[in-house]
């Protein structure tokens, strides 16, 4: 075996097994909230964590795009870099974060949450800006190990507030800074700690455009999994809120190794490498996830009683299609990076029309649990097949003008 592909998975090995104890350490923090706090309380936070999930697209772009960037310039000035970067992030972190408060009633009305949680909610974006800079130049440096030891520090930490936040009676404003605060501390620490070699002198530039696309397309990406939660009718909210969380067990622990795959990608040039790596990368995604899935139908009743305290009994009959569609999005959101990795934004069409068919389901055809589920399969498969044909087309078919090594 080839030594970098070696070393590629090895780093995918490495990724699952640390992300495997971070999915845990967050299952655990949910399982708190559904086991340990009123329906009440947890379905406003169902709600308010969907919109967690959006408003932390700009550190997903942001980590990103700094991973391509430092990926793609070698010998670049770190410690410019980082200076620089951050100045700019927090500027527009604080000037995104000071407009989302500005239509608090808007955001309060529209997610169903009450108006007191929205400068949490705020904060979150704020820091959405900065807290991706250091892992993303981390990962440009193919640092995987120290970025999963980081996201290990980060949860324990998260873990912690979710639980002091439990004890003070379910204080919905400290549990969704849980989510936020952690990322912004790591970034804090381990930045004055990057530092560029003397002959490192390049300078590593930030394309504004790409990181307008790259996020924009993360934001409709992200939508089969947190527009739901903020459609889906309060009559049924808390339960279709525990389904879903079991079924992100399944796809946040199938996704973990996504970073090592962009990293990987962002120092490669060739077609025929790009595409095993993907291979490789899916390949695995796919065991991830039916494995996640087989074991979570095998013992669907243990896990209700664990994770619930036996509330929710009814959603069990949907653990198995729920896992087969968390699965689905997980190759998707693989694939996706792919995309963005090669700079390849027409893909934004395809999330655009899956986003405009979820709208228009929850809108005409929810008026049950299982309606929901169905919609969402239909969502799932629609989005992987999209993608495939895409991948297909574009990038396989497609007369290869690389020259022959």
């Amino acid at each position: 075996m080839d030594s970098k592909i070696k070393k590629y998975v090895t780093n995918l090995l490495l990724t699952t097994v640390l992300g495997g104890v971070i999915g845990v350490l967050n299952y655990l923090f949910n399982i708190g909230l559904a086991r340990f706090t009123s329906e009440a309380i947890f379905s406003i936070y169902a709600a308010a964590i969907g919109l967690v999930y959006l408003l932390q697209i700009p550190a997903i772009s942001i980590q990103s795009i700094f991973t391509k960037s430092v990926g793609e310039t070698k010998g670049g000035d770190i410690s410019t870099f980082r200076i620089k970067s951050f100045l700019i992030f927090t500027l527009m972190g604080i000037g995104f974060g000071t407009i989302f408060l500005i239509f608090t009633p808007l955001v309060a009305n529209t997610a169903s949450i009450p108006t007191y949680v929205v400068p949490a909610l705020a904060i979150t974006l704020t820091l959405s800006f900065i807290s991706p800079i250091s892992k993303g130049i981390l990962l440009g440096k193919e640092k995987i190990i120290t970025v999963n030891l980081l996201l290990l520090a980060e949860t324990f930490l998260k873990f912690a507030l979710g639980y002091l936040a439990i004890k003070t009676g379910g204080n919905i404003s400290l549990l969704i800074l849980a989510n936020a605060i952690p990322a912004f501390l790591s970034c804090i620490v381990v930045l004055p700690l990057l530092k560029t070699k003397r002959s490192d002198r390049r300078k590593i530039r930030i394309n504004f455009k790409e990181l307008l696309l790259i996020t924009v397309s993360f934001l409709l990406l992200s939508a089969p999994y947190t527009l739901d939660l903020i459609l889906v009718s309060t009559d049924f909210r808390a339960q279709y809120a525990a389904l879903s969380l079991i079924g992100k067990l399944v796809y946040f622990a199938s996704i973990t190794i996504a970073s090592v795959m962009f990293a990987r990608l962002s120092n490669q040039s060739k077609k025929k490498a790009e595409l095993k790596t993907l291979g490789i990368t899916v390949a695995l995604t796919f065991v991830i996830g039916m494995g996640m899935t087989l074991g979570i139908f095998l013992f669907k009743d243990s896990i209700i009683s664990f994770a619930f305290g036996g509330k929710y009994m009814d959603v069990s009959i949907y653990f198995m299609l729920f896992g087969l569609c968390m699965t689905m999005y997980a190759i998707v959101f693989m694939l996706a990076n792919f995309f963005f990795s090669r700079s390849s934004y027409w893909y934004v069409l395809i999330l655009l029309i899956t986003t405009v068919l979820q709208v228009l389901l929850f809108e005409f055809v929810s008026t049950d649990l299982a309606s929901v589920v169905r919609n969402q399969v239909i969502i799932y498969a629609t989005l992987l097949l999209l993608s495939v044909l895409y991948l297909l087309f574009k990038f396989i078919l497609k007369k290869d003008e690389e020259q022959k090594s």
